[in-house]
């Protein structure tokens, strides 16, 4: 069956201009690839976070005190949660598709490419059910 794309959607190319903005905006333009200091830390086995960056943002946000750079590599067949969101993310999928679990709603699969948002409260299960590495690229919002 033909997905059609209702008025309420936003093309991914629009998603992509709008979050690449937004990191810029919130990070002074700064690539995270140029920090000097990488915090990583695993998770579970074969799930690692890396935080690339903290910052207030250059434009405040209401509600929130600063951003986070961040990103998780789920190695084939890694799993991490059930976890429970604290903070809004935005998430966008990057190699090898994603299949998350979340309470109360159906499971389903990123794609590479994928941009989604995790709201405060998710109690969330990812799993790497691929041969290849999968990351999570994660701009994370702290409430003020």
């Amino acid at each position: 069956m033909e997905h059609v794309q209702t008025r309420t959607e936003i093309d991914r190319r629009s998603v992509l201009i709008f979050g690449a903005a937004g990191v810029a905006a919130i990070f002074g333009g700064v690539s995270p690839t140029l920090s000097d200091e990488v915090k990583v830390e695993e998770l579970a086995p074969g799930v690692t976070l890396k935080t690339f960056k903290e910052a207030a943002p250059v434009a405040p946000i209401p509600g929130f005190s600063k951003a986070l750079l961040m990103e998780i590599t789920f190695q084939p067949g890694s799993k991490f949660g059930p976890d429970t969101s604290k903070t809004v993310d935005i998430c966008e999928i990057q190699g090898a598709p994603l299949y998350v679990e979340i309470e109360g709603k159906e499971p389903f699969t990123l794609q590479p490419g994928d941009i989604y948002f995790c709201p405060v409260g998710n109690v969330e299960t990812d799993t790497n059910k691929s041969d290849k590495p999968s990351t999570m690229r994660i701009i994370e919002l702290v409430p003020a």
